[in-house]
């Protein structure tokens, strides 16, 4: 038992359970508060294929990039401003867990993203991502292609 869960450990399966729960816990949120459920279509079939930058933004950016960088904001005003008598043994053992969630919110996608670190799927992926954050949006113009008309598609 305690080998398999060494090896689970390896396959960073703690990152990918957390960032799952993520999600779940995001759109049941939203169904509550909302009353209803969006489906969202990540285009991935049985094969797995490499999902560029700019799409894993736009798929995760509310579920889970935003609230992971808010977690983490939290954590560092905890850090500055709390007050804690043990000092940075306490903080460690009191905030250790939130960390870990919010870094997994915030870069299980990349990670678990096959192809994700070869060099030239990164060249590639930053210059799509630029290109996309650049574009400018208007009438016509889709979420894919710009990220003002995504921004737009995502308030209505």
């Amino acid at each position: 038992a305690f080998v398999s869960f060494i090896t689970m450990q390896f396959q960073l399966c703690s990152v990918f359970f957390t960032f799952s729960l993520g999600t779940r816990t995001h759109y049941f949120g939203r169904t509550i508060l909302h009353g209803g459920a969006k489906y969202r279509a990540t285009g991935r079939g049985f094969v797995v294929r490499h999902i560029k930058f700019a799409e894993n933004y736009r798929l995760y950016s509310r579920s889970h990039f935003v609230k992971g960088l808010e977690v983490a904001l939290l954590l560092v005003i905890f850090l500055a401003y709390g007050f804690n008598n043990s000092g940075a043994i306490g903080y460690i053992l009191l905030s250790i867990s939130s960390w870990f969630m919010a870094l997994s919110w915030l870069f299980a996608p990349y990670v678990f993203n096959p192809s994700g670190f070869e060099w030239q799927k990164v060249v590639e992926d930053f210059r799509d991502w630029t290109n996309w954050l650049f574009y400018r949006g208007g009438i016509g113009v889709k979420g894919e292609e710009s990220w003002e008309a995504w921004w737009d598609e995502e308030l209505v």
